[in-house]
């Protein structure tokens, strides 16, 4: 069972992803918690400190787990795999940390861009050296822009776990979880067909 407060985080990553920063209150989320805003002000003394703990928290995946999963993949296809499974795996566990991303790039664009990019840039140099590699070896497409291709590839998968609630919405049928795995795939697919030379 998760702690005060593990709920606490989860819960404002949601309303700050739903409601925004300014549009939330530390009384909303302590009463979607279910305790007491002293309780929650126990633990985050402020709002500023809740926002900090929250981005803190998304941002520790990107520079903890992804390093580790590509150090232990050992080709170009091995990696590409790797990391487009954790980082879709990673949003669609919890949509509103794509939205969350999405807002605060919106909410606080220069802010956001400086942390990410601290977050993000040491495997995100790694992969470029991985595409440059393959380009030198015939695997990777020659008209691929390494950086821009990166930066497309988390855009897009950030995009498609937001996406989903749309297409649940637009064409109807199926679950916002079954169309997260759809554009899933489909970015998956764009791509892998736009990087590899044998487009596999």
């Amino acid at each position: 069972m998760p702690d005060s407060k593990t709920k606490i985080l989860s819960v404002a990553t949601q309303l700050f992803a739903k409601q925004g920063y300014d549009g939330t209150s530390l009384q909303g989320i302590a009463d979607e918690v279910g305790m007491r805003k002293p309780s929650v002000l126990y633990h985050y003394p402020s709002k500023k400190d809740l926002r900090e703990a929250v981005l803190a928290d998304l941002l520790e995946r990107w520079q903890v787990r992804l390093p580790a999963i590509l150090a232990k993949a050992g080709t170009g296809n091995d990696r590409f795999a790797a990391l487009f499974e954790e980082v879709s795996g990673f949003f669609e566990a919890d949509p509103s940390r794509a939205l969350l991303v999405m807002r605060e790039v919106v909410d606080r664009p220069k802010e956001t861009r400086e942390r990410l990019g601290a977050a993000i840039r040491p495997w995100l140099e790694l992969l470029k050296g991985v595409i440059e590699e393959g380009q030198a070896e015939g695997r990777v497409r020659s008209n691929v822009d390494p950086e821009a291709y990166l930066v497309q590839c988390v855009v897009m998968i950030v995009g498609s776990v937001v996406g989903a609630q749309l297409g649940s919405e637009v064409f109807g049928g199926l679950s916002r979880k079954e169309w997260a795995e759809r554009q899933r795939n489909e970015a998956r697919r764009i791509a892998r067909q736009s990087f590899f030379v044998d487009g596999i």
